[in-house]
């Protein structure tokens, strides 16, 4: 399927893109570098999807299905991902300063040096995460899971964690 058209569909709506996967049987599209600022992608499934470079800064992706996506090096700045998941996912190097990221869960997901400067974590499941070199300076991380979560290297400078579940982190590389 042709990226052009995967973008159309996918900016009619997360029903018209939901129908189209359906329809045509597909699990995954690739839609790395896609244009998608301030798009409202809210409950879209992108489960597996290429989106390498996407440019979301700003998108209404709030419980979308975006598990074992590849966002790497995705612009995410100011998106809203309230209650999305990202488990398995890959954001390796994206931009999520500002993010809206209330009870995300990202159980599992690659999350090395990706920028969550500023960001609003509360209820995010990190468990199993990799966050080596990952920017969490400024972070609201009330009530997170961190259970199993490696933050070897990562920026915690200014970090507000009131009753998170840091149990078994792995700080060291």
């Amino acid at each position: 399927m042709e990226k052009t058209t995967c973008l159309e569909i996918l900016k009619q709506g997360s029903y018209a893109w939901n129908t189209f996967l359906l329809d045509e049987g597909l699990q995954t599209a690739c839609l790395s570098e896609a244009y998608l600022k301030g798009a409202d992608l809210r409950r879209v499934n992108l489960a597996q999807a290429d989106l390498h470079l996407a440019n979301l800064n700003g998108a209404d992706l709030s419980l979308a299905n975006l598990q074992g996506a590849d966002l790497s090096l995705a612009d995410l700045r100011g998106a809203n991902l309230n209650g999305a998941d990202l488990s398995l996912a890959n954001l390796e190097g994206a931009d999520l300063r500002g993010a809206k990221c209330t009870g995300v869960r990202l159980l599992g997901a690659d999350l090395r040096r990706a920028n969550f400067h500023d960001t609003d974590l509360r209820r995010a499941n990190f468990a199993n995460a990799i966050l080596c070199g990952a920017d969490l300076g400024g972070t609201r991380l009330i009530r997170a899971n961190l259970a199993g979560a490696d933050l070897g290297g990562a920026d915690l400078t200014g970090v507000e964690m009131v009753e998170s579940r840091p149990e078994t982190v792995r700080t060291a590389a």
